[in-house]
């Protein structure tokens, strides 16, 4: 997969981080809801995913 870059202002990226964080909040309740063992491993893979793309941003939550 290609790498991409993208430049961001101060302002966007804190915007961005926020916006992520909110969805890394929502994912671990789902997370902890979810019953189905193939739909948790989906939800788990998309808290990874938010969590890499936020510590490329440089917020270490």
């Amino acid at each position: 997969m290609a790498d991409v870059q993208l430049n961001l202002t101060t302002e966007e990226r804190d915007c961005l981080t926020t916006l992520l964080d909110m969805a890394l909040k929502d994912a671990r309740i789902e997370e902890h809801r979810t019953k189905t063992p193939s739909f948790r491993e989906h939800v788990i893979h998309r808290e990874e995913l938010l969590q890499a793309v936020l510590k490329k941003l440089g917020s270490s939550k």
